[in-house]
């Protein structure tokens, strides 16, 4: 396990981070996890000099709008390791911007992000529910103050009360606010950015604080457990039984299963360890992880949803890099150093 995390961190050092996209903070998540649990602080070193780089000119010159995918998480983590004033200052100012002047849209108060992007300027995003709580909870733990732990909650209960579908009890990987369209209905890496961030914030979170949404991260996990592939992969639109088998299904819902495990919050390992063994199938001697769904724009009109997300073409880019060194990083904690039997063909 720790020969195949050094493989892909190395191979992960060749994307360039300079300017924040969606698959930027989990990549510099896994990073971190890599540097710390192998011991070679240059894998932590391209996040360090990104975040720096980006902590000068927002404190400087301001939030843009792309600044809501910062890695967060990261940032106060780095901040808390080499007791960095500075970027403990961007923090604290990214979480007022992004907590109290986004626009908001109504009646719901959830945060729209984007608000200079015409086609997605009213848009609630899935993604966001890796990205925001837990940079929230964990500013909390580094600060003491009470109100970034509120921040955390108040933004995953505002992402639940406009995404979460309760019929069928799945998210959509977006919610178009003016005009009520439901974008990627069970799209799969969705669940996984929402899963693992509400996996990292309740690792965080003391836990009569997370209460209130424990119950739904345990909803939303026992929902994927049938829904899972013999091969242990699920699909790329979950409840598409013509949907193909994804990669960062796997990855994403092994990292977060593990997670979920190692803070007590239920017991999933057997489902994350057969996810790890497919996924380990996907990656090469080189570190590439294969079989990651492309850049997904959420569709504009619902009638081409399920066309577009289940033509969507598969490739090898940033976000499966980072979700593969997450759930290796999480198996390693979770003691899963050798591999768990499985059956033959296993990449080891």
């Amino acid at each position: 396990m720790h020969e195949i995390l050094k493989r892909v961190a190395e191979r992960t050092l060749r994307f360039d981070m300079t300017e924040w996209f969606w698959g930027d903070a989990i990549a510099v998540d896994g990073l971190l996890e890599a540097a710390e649990l192998l011991g070679e602080p240059r894998f932590a070193a391209v996040a360090i000099s990104s975040l720096e780089r980006w902590a000068r000119r927002f404190l400087d010159k301001g939030p843009r709008f792309t600044d809501h995918l910062t890695p967060g998480a990261a940032l106060v983590r780095i901040a808390g390791e080499r007791q960095d004033a500075l970027l403990l200052e961007a923090a604290r100012r990214l979480a007022d911007y992004l907590h109290a002047e986004v626009p908001r849209a109504q009646p719901s108060g959830a945060p729209l992000y984007r608000p200079d992007d015409p086609a997605y300027r009213h848009v609630v995003w899935v993604d966001t529910l890796y990205h925001e709580p837990s940079f929230f909870a964990a500013l909390w733990q580094a600060t003491g103050e009470e109100r970034f732990a509120d921040m955390a909650l108040d933004v995953v209960e505002k992402h639940r009360a406009v995404l979460y579908d309760r019929r069928q009890r799945l998210l959509p990987q977006a919610v178009d606010t003016a005009t009520d369209t439901v974008r990627g209905l069970g799209w799969g890496r969705g669940h996984g950015w929402a899963l693992l961030g509400l996996a990292d914030t309740l690792a965080i979170l003391p836990e009569g604080q997370w209460n209130s949404f424990h119950g739904w991260t345990q909803e939303l996990a026992e929902r994927l457990l049938p829904l899972q592939d013999s091969s242990g992969f699920w699909r790329t639109l979950l409840h598409d039984r013509e949907a193909y088998l994804e990669t960062s299904t796997a990855t994403f819902f092994s990292a977060a299963f593990f997670r979920l495990v190692r803070s007590g919050a239920g017991d999933y390992r057997a489902a994350g360890e057969k996810a790890l063994l497919a996924a380990l199938d996907r990656i090469d001697e080189e570190g590439k992880v294969w079989g990651v769904s492309a850049v997904t724009w959420a569709a504009t009109s619902a009638g081409t949803d399920a066309l577009r997300y289940k033509s969507v073409p598969t490739e090898f880019n940033l976000w499966g890099q980072g979700s593969a060194l997450r759930m290796l990083a999480e198996g390693i904690r979770l003691g899963i150093t050798g591999l768990p039997k499985g059956p033959e063909g296993i990449n080891r």
